[in-house]
């Protein structure tokens, strides 16, 4: 009987464990990156009676229960809420954010960030956030970016700010211990980048074009025979590409011109056909002389090809920050080989005032396919700076370029240079990687640092160090950091930006478990008043 006494005492006990569990969680219902805690329970031990024997049953009596352990909810997502603080971030999945106070390494899933008077990023209880930071550069910046910065407290101006020295928005982790605290400088400045390509690509349309023309046709490639029985003169004769005639077409009129001894004219014309050929018998009247042959001159009406030209500008960018601009200028070469096509080339520096820096002249040399195979046309200097002109990369042997061709084809040529202007800090934000991204007014994009996480091999065996954060210990294992299959650390979750974390705890089950618990302890305290009121009565058959 005593035993059942001491059994409601121990559950007593046990449920009231319970209760502080349940009723902690609701407590930190609005606790950002709270995570709930269950209360586990198990029995002391039994005591047996009688030992077994023949019996098919053990004759066991409990000792009572207690209180074993909080198992954690890591399993459980909590639900997100959006912020406006950029720094503000919450993990879609499994991991801890990794914090110090200089003392020891925490982790905590509540990610309300901020910065603390030295701009290291820090967490509502002011441990540093840990991670990877990209190097800082101290420069100085140009006149116009020290204006932009403005003045400090009003006075003191600007005149050195940092560069994040690695262009990239994805840093790379590295090793848990080479972690450590992120800063985020107010003044971040990105000098000028200089130009030093300029690329093109597209198409340079290589039809030709032509214009009417009169050329006169040599009388070397023409007979004529004066027949003055019929007053009729025949000629005959072959147009052929030279260098004045240099497309002759089928339809083309050749036209002739006859000149009597008396100085009457008279013209007639002939067609060319696909070869060239023309032929013409033109009969005179009595009045034109024919006794005296006459001066014969021939012209040809037909048409000529005209060189097609192209012009293309774009900026150029120096180290100081001013600008040059670049022209180009391509005409084709005219009359267009059989074997492919050469377009000339020139291209002019000009500074700001339009006046010449520097030019250079080069060719183009295009395939019967409209492939570029060559070219002359390197670099040009501006302002000191080589700059190189790139017109595309070979694609196979030989030396065929793949990024400017020539066909019949629309002309569609666009210029792109690697230059990039100066830029100062704009905004800070974050990627799903975990990055701190600064962005910066010419439209650059860095990383300035990236935030760690961690995982465990049992996150149930955490220790709880208050404030939301834990503590690794011997039952969770050290932390560590997932891999992929070249062995470079990745996060195996993602990070929702301007976004917070809240509290798991599941509100309806927290209330339930508070009414259950207390059903219970209210029968375990009636087992301790019915176990009493029993031995009262023992106590009073004696009497």
């Amino acid at each position: 009987m005593v035993r059942s006494l001491y059994n409601g005492v121990s559950g007593v006990r046990t449920q009231g464990f319970g209760m502080d569990v349940w009723a902690n969680n609701v407590s930190n219902i609005n606790n950002v990156g709270f995570t709930a805690s269950i209360p586990e329970f198990k029995s002391i031990f039994y005591q047996t009676s009688i030992a077994a024997g023949n019996n098919p049953t053990q004759d066991q009596v409990g000792l009572g229960a207690t209180g074993m352990t909080t198992a954690l909810s890591f399993y459980k997502q909590g639900p997100f809420m959006k912020t406006d603080n950029v720094l503000d971030m919450a993990i879609g999945g499994k991991g801890f954010f990794g914090v110090t106070n200089g003392s020891g390494t925490y982790y905590t899933r509540a990610g309300s960030f901020g910065v603390d008077k030295d701009r290291y990023l820090v967490t509502n209880q002011g441990n540093y956030v840990l991670g990877t930071q990209n190097a800082l550069t101290q420069v100085a910046p140009s006149p116009g970016a020290i204006e932009a910065f403005g003045r400090v407290n009003g006075t003191a101006a600007v005149t050195q700010a940092y560069t994040p020295s690695i262009d990239t928005t994805d840093l790379d982790l590295g090793d848990i211990v080479s972690q450590g605290k992120i800063r985020l400088p107010e003044f971040l400045y990105l000098p000028t980048k200089p130009t030093s390509k300029v690329t093109f690509k597209g198409n340079l349309d290589s039809s030709f074009k032509t214009e009417p023309i009169t050329l006169p046709v040599d009388a070397a490639t023409y007979t004529s025979n004066i027949d003055n029985a019929s007053r009729t003169i025949n000629l005959r004769g072959q147009v052929t590409a030279d260098a004045t005639i240099t497309r002759p077409r089928k339809g083309d009129m050749v036209t002739v011109t006859a000149t009597d001894a008396n100085g009457k004219t008279a013209e007639f014309s002939a067609p060319i056909d696909e070869h060239g050929n023309w032929s013409v018998s033109q009969k005179f009247e009595n009045d034109f002389d024919l006794a005296t042959a006459p001066n014969l001159t021939a012209k040809i009406n037909t048409t000529k090809e005209v060189a097609n030209q192209e012009k293309y500008a774009t900026e150029l960018l120096n180290a100081d920050g001013t600008k040059n601009r670049l022209e180009l200028t391509l005409t084709k070469r005219i009359p267009q080989g059989a074997n492919g096509t050469v377009w000339d080339a020139v291209a002019t520096v000009k500074d700001a005032n339009g006046a010449v820096v520097s030019n250079t002249n080069g060719e183009l040399n295009f395939d019967h396919e409209g492939r570029l195979v060559s070219t002359t046309l390197a670099s040009i200097d501006s302002s000191g700076s080589q700059i190189k002109l790139d017109f595309g990369a070979p694609v196979a042997a030989g030396q065929i370029y793949s990024g400017v061709t020539s066909t019949a084809q629309t002309k569609s040529i666009s210029i792109a240079q690697d230059g990039v202007p100066e830029g100062i800090l704009k905004d800070y934000h974050t990627n799903n990687s975990g990055n701190i991204l600064a962005q910066f007014t010419n439209g650059q994009v860095r990383s300035v640092g990236k935030v760690a996480l961690y995982h465990f091999q049992n996150e149930q065996g955490l220790a709880k160090m208050g404030d939301n954060i834990y503590s690794q210990s011997a039952n969770s294992g050290a932390a560590f950091f997932y891999k992929d299959a070249g062995g470079k650390s990745i996060y195996g979750a993602q990070i929702a930006s301007r976004t917070l974390e809240q509290s798991n705890v599941d509100l309806a089950q927290a209330l339930t478990e508070i009414i259950v618990t207390q059903k219970a302890y209210d029968a375990n305290a009636k087992s301790i008043t019915t176990s009493n009121e029993m031995l009262q009565r023992a106590i009073e058959l004696k009497r």
